[in-house]
This record gives structure tokens, C-alpha cells and sequence, in this order.
């Protein structure tokens, strides 16, 4: 069985057809000339198709242009149909923000626990993206509340699904008294995500940020969950 050859070429061309509607009308015409419809690139001039026009072309836009075989009407819309998905595809994955947990309140307490620095943390990540938040939730050794630091950590990464999540909360911790007389310390945001699972009920997961950070975070978790429940409705 024979591969689809407009698809195998497209995943092996070095050009950035994750960023394809930002081409101009020269580059565009060149990509469908690699692909054996060389000969309608003089159609694509005359009309100004530019990479962002593309996309909009109906099956009647290409016969009025003038492409009247109906096999290369049904390939342009073929590598169309593949440039769209794979952009999609990139910007599914494209980071929107990332972010690293906010663990101590001022330099003195994170000198204390980590020793000066010998017996570094690691903080847990966070990476937003359009259809998911990524927390990679670091857990170092502890014997009861205490942290043995120079055990190393082990870690549990969560990929939520921002089409189940239902609420986003966020709570201001201030600095502990101490902190902030001696050391001016600033206190801590908890944005708090709640997220159905299906075989889990429901969940909650807490970023811990910066003071100052958690509702410009939570606006762009909230903007990117009406995107994807409305993805998932349509």
C-alpha cells in the first residue's frame, strides 16, 4: 500500500509549515510547486493567495481561478487540509505561559532549609498551553514535616485537560509576620484549578506563585478554558 506522498513530503520539508499563514504569496506558491502543482503558481499571483488566504479557498474559489482539472482542485485542498492540521497541531503545543513554583518567602528561610545552597530544591513546573495546563509537581524526601534536601525528590506530572476543568480559584497567602519585619518578605498566591476526571471524580491541583501573579495567571487558564469547552462543544 502506497504512502500519501503530499503528506510523507510536508513531515520531511524543512519549511516551517507550522507558521505557513504567515507566508507570502511566493513561498506558498513555491510549497504547491514541490508538490507537483507547479503549473497553477501563476494563478496563485494573480490572485494574491497568501498563506492566510489559503484556507478560506472553496472548492468554487479554485474552479473560478481557473483550475478546472478536478484531481488538482482535490490535491490543493488535500495539502490545505494537512498545512491547517499541522498548525493546529503546533500551536496545541506552543506554551502560552510557564511558570515555576513559588516555595520560600525571602532569601533568609530559602537559606536556612537549603543550607546556604548546598541542599538545593527544586520547584515544581507549570506550563499552560492551549488546551492544557502541565504541573510537574516535585515531591522531595521528607522524615515527618521535615525536608531532607540533600535526598533528592521524586516527582508526579499532571497534564489537565482544560475542556474538564470547572472552577479556578485564587487565595493570597501573606508572609509570615517575621519574614516581613526582618526581611521584608512577600507572601505567596495559591491558584487553585478544579478538574473533573472521569475515573477520578473530582480534583483539585494548586500552583503556588509569586504574590502578585496568581490572577493575570488565572485569567489566561480561565480565557483558555472557554476556548477549549467551546472546541469540544462544536
Amino acid at each position: 500500500m502506497n504512502n500519501p506522498t503530499g503528506y510523507r513530503a510536508m513531515m520531511g520539508s524543512s519549511e516551517r509549515v507550522s507558521e505557513f499563514h504567515t507566508w507570502d504569496v511566493d513561498r506558498l506558491s513555491e510549497f504547491f510547486r514541490k508538490r507537483g502543482l507547479g503549473e497553477y503558481c501563476h494563478v496563485l499571483k494573480k490572485h494574491k493567495i497568501t498563506g492566510r488566504l489559503a484556507p478560506l479557498l472553496s472548492d468554487d474559489d479554485l474552479r473560478e481561478m481557473g483550475i478546472t482539472v478536478v484531481g488538482d482542485r482535490l490535491m490543493f485542498k488535500h495539502h490545505l487540509r494537512e498545512l491547517s492540521r499541522m498548525e493546529r497541531s503546533h500551536q496545541r503545543l506552543q506554551p502560552l505561559w510557564e511558570g515555576q513554583e513559588r516555595i520560600f518567602f525571602s532569601h533568609w528561610d530559602k537559606c536556612c532549609f537549603t543550607m546556604c545552597g548546598f541542599c538545593p530544591v527544586d520547584p515544581s513546573t507549570y506550563k499552560l498551553t492551549a488546551n492544557h495546563l502541565k504541573v510537574k509537581k516535585v515531591q522531595p524526601v521528607r522524615c515527618g514535616p521535615f525536608w531532607l534536601c540533600c535526598f533528592g525528590s521524586s516527582y508526579v506530572t499532571n497534564n489537565i485537560d482544560l475542556s474538564k476543568v470547572d472552577d479556578v480559584d485564587v487565595v493570597g497567602i501573606p508572609a509570615p509576620c517575621c519574614y516581613r519585619v526582618w526581611c521584608c518578605a512577600s507572601g505567596k498566591d495559591l491558584l487553585e484549578v478544579e478538574s473533573r476526571f472521569e475515573s477520578r471524580g473530582h480534583n483539585k491541583i494548586t500552583l503556588h506563585l509569586a504574590e502578585g501573579q496568581g490572577d493575570a495567571v488565572a485569567t489566561m487558564i480561565l480565557n483558555q478554558v472557554e476556548e477549549s469547552q467551546k472546541m469540544e462543544r462544536s
